[in-house]
């Protein structure tokens, strides 16, 4: 009889989701369903509802296209939030 090899792949699978949960969770804005909105009407797509949007930041539903615009704001942020850290830092010197 050959040994079972055990499948990893379930691990594997959603590690990306956890991710994406984590940069999330330290980048996105208080105010994220709004901008959220926009990043699908820029992309010529019909936006989700606002309450489709929270649920998919709190976990409740999973849609990865709503995933994708929420990691796509909270880049923004980040970015926004490291350009102002450099400028006020520059001021000060």
């Amino acid at each position: 009889m050959s040994k079972l090899v055990k499948n990893n792949k379930d691990d594997e699978m959603y590690s990306h989701n956890e991710q994406a949960y984590n940069f999330i969770d330290e980048h996105l804005p208080y105010t994220y369903v709004e901008p959220t909105i926009q990043y699908f009407s820029r992309k010529g797509q019909e936006p989700p509802s606002k309450t489709i949007i929270r649920n998919v930041r709190n976990k409740i539903i999973f849609r990865n296209d709503i995933l994708l615009a929420l990691v796509e704001v909270a880049n923004e942020n980040k970015i926004a939030v490291e350009k102002i850290k450099l400028l006020t830092s520059q001021k000060d010197a």
